[in-house]
């Protein structure tokens, strides 16, 4: 039922953008043909009253234009808007998506963000193709994406669990303003150029950087103020035009010969040329929510509570506005002439940085927490999910009820519950019955829970624990690792930690498979035996009923859990749930005939 519900608040949401997007779609239309109208029948009239002397044609030609300005305007104001529209129905849409397969067709899979060293995120699908970053990634900042790939990898160190949660489910209600602020978000990721933010903040920061040398200043009003009185004694007649022409021209050589003095200043800034309209759009939807949670209020604080963020985002835009004139190479030069144009803008920038420059220092920061924490909350209104309770010291333990997998459809995912504590976990049954499958609800679960975002579960519980795992293993042939040496490091980096007798869980998912039988359950006897204590919780998926007997140096017997299939009309079924003791049964002939292979008994 509250699926139902999520779904049909992002499919109502789709259908009113939609219509609202349409909407101004044919405004849009109809005052480019009312713009184009007008700025012909200004420049006709216009023409005609010039030609024939008329000032009755001229002055109404001249009132045309005005509203043809107005008209410009107005259509820049419709087409921003349409565009914002467009990105929220693309979020609400994305949304959608998620509540079934769509969302593995989505472009962005963290791959990025992927190392060698990264075993768990790569193991239990956190980063890379058909991963829960692809799946409830809702970041568009390129630091936003980088502050959500180091929390999926367990990167953060002073997250304060209870607040995170708080901050993570009070967002997860706030549905409006997540696809708002993706919206904008999406404005910032659509520019083709990037500005490095990490260069921009360092400037930000740096007290000596923006600022033109004192020379420049004297010119700055010199040169513009001699170009004014030339062009005055021309158009008196006292002068010839030869005198405001020369000044254009040395005014204009003076800006090109210097450009490196003036793009010093304005280059960190005007690299935000195209997206501050949308980090300004992002700080502006903060600033206006109420928040109850303690770490969102934290954050609003940070870019409102007298930081001069908003306002010197608003100023920037202004002044990116007018450098945006040298978009237009003839304008650009003619301005330059005439008031040494860029070194206006320069003057602009240098002072906006000594006033706001401090201020927009950890404002990306901020966006960039907020967007992670949206991605979080993503989880809670696309799965049925709860709140871990984490302890930070406590003995290993892990206590789930009906926990169940967040890549896998909520109609087709099956829950399962499990009670561990430090110590070995044997895990036998059949091939495709839902063994790694477990593992890895497990983990993944686990970095959820860790993290402070929801989990898919009714109900978990865990001592914070160092995750390892070893599932997906591959060789190296340029490196000379085969699989079985690739697994046997996996477990090394296992027993190396466990010396420090730090809380740890080992993950291991058909052990030593890469070798042959005999020497599989012996290496397997002797890992499982070390590696399973009091501060370790090993849970080994395996096919070789051996080691279903094994106990561990201090003599504890394993826990054992099976998985198994059953027939039905003749075909092989599974129903995924995990059960008590060992596995009695194998299924590899019937799989074998099921593929077409005539197996005889």
């Amino acid at each position: 039922m509250q699926m139902k519900q999520e779904y049909k608040y992002y499919s109502d949401l789709a259908f009113h953008l939609m219509d609202e997007w349409k909407n101004l779609e044919r405004s849009c239309s109809v005052i480019s043909t009312m713009r184009i109208t007008s700025f012909l029948i200004a420049l006709t009239l216009v023409l005609i009253g010039a030609g024939d002397k008329h000032i009755i044609a001229v002055v109404p030609g001249a009132a045309i234009f005005v509203f043809f300005l107005y008209l410009v305007y107005r259509h820049n104001k419709v087409y921003v808007k349409m565009e914002y529209v467009g990105n929220a129905l693309s979020s609400a849409e994305r949304y959608i998506e998620r509540f079934g397969e769509g969302w593995r067709k989505f472009a962005d899979k963290g791959e990025q963000f992927l190392t060698a060293e990264d075993v768990v995120a790569h193991d239990v699908d956190l980063l890379g193709s058909n991963s829960l970053y692809q799946m409830i990634n809702v970041c568009h900042t390129e630091l936003g994406k980088k502050y959500f790939s180091d929390a999926l990898k367990l990167k953060e160190t002073d997250v304060i669990h209870e607040e995170r949660c708080s901050a993570i489910a009070e967002l997860s209600e706030k549905k409006d303003f997540a696809v708002d602020f993706e919206a904008a978000g999406m404005i910032v990721e659509k520019t083709k150029k990037k500005p490095n933010i990490s260069e921009f903040k360092k400037y930000c920061s740096d007290k000596s950087a923006g600022r033109l040398p004192s020379w420049c200043k004297a010119f700055i009003i010199i040169l513009p103020l001699m170009e004014l009185i030339f062009l005055v004694l021309w158009i008196a007649g006292v002068a010839n035009y030869g005198l405001p022409l020369a000044g254009f021209l040395f005014n204009l050589s003076f800006t090109w010969i210097t450009k490196s003095v003036t793009d010093k200043v304005m280059s960190p800034v005007m690299s935000l040329n195209n997206v501050v309209e949308g980090y300004k759009s992002m700080l502006e939807l903060l600033s206006r929510q109420e928040f109850k949670a303690e770490y969102l209020k934290k954050l609003q604080e940070t870019v409102t509570k007298d930081s001069g963020v908003i306002p010197g985002f608003k100023r920037l835009g202004k002044i990116v506005q007018a450098y945006n004139i040298s978009f237009n190479p003839i304008v650009h030069q003619i301005v330059s002439g005439l008031v040494l144009w860029d070194y206006m803008l320069a003057l602009l920038v240098s002072g906006w940085k000594k006033k706001y420059g401090g201020a927009l220092y950890l404002c990306f920061d901020v966006i960039a927490e907020l967007e992670m924490l949206l991605s979080f909350s993503v989880m809670a209104n696309v799965r049925i999910c709860s709140y871990a309770h984490v302890e930070d010291e406590a003995d290993v333990y892990l206590e789930g009820e009906k926990l169940y997998h967040p890549l896998i459809m909520p109609d087709a995912a099956v829950a399962n519950s499990i009670s561990l504590k430090g110590g070995v976990i044997i895990i036998t049954g059949s091939n495709m019955s839902g063994k790694t499958t477990f593992l890895r609800t497990i983990a993944i679960n686990l970095v959820l829970a860790y993290i402070g975002a929801p989990v898919c579960a009714e109900k978990l519980s865990a001592a914070r624990m160092k995750i390892f795992t070893s599932m997906r293993i591959t060789d190296d042939i340029a490196g000379g690792i085969s699989t079985f040496y690739a697994e046997i490091l996996r477990i090394k980096a296992m027993a190396e930690f466990k010396k420090q007798k730090l809380p740890m869980i080992c993950l291991i998912d058909e052990i030593f498979k890469g070798t042959n039988s005999a020497d599989r359950i012996v290496g397997a006897k002797h890992v499982i035996t070390s590696l399973g204590d009091a501060h370790c919780i090993t849970a080994v998926s395996t096919h070789d009923f051996e080691l279903c007997t094994l106990k561990n140096e201090a003599g504890n017997e394993a826990e054992n859990y099976h998985f198994e299939e059953y027939y039905e009309e003749g075909q092989l079924r599974f129903d995924y749930k995990i059960k008590s003791g060992r596995c009695t049964t194998t299924n590899a002939r019937e799989i074998l005939r099921l593929a077409g292979f005539d197996i005889q008994n």
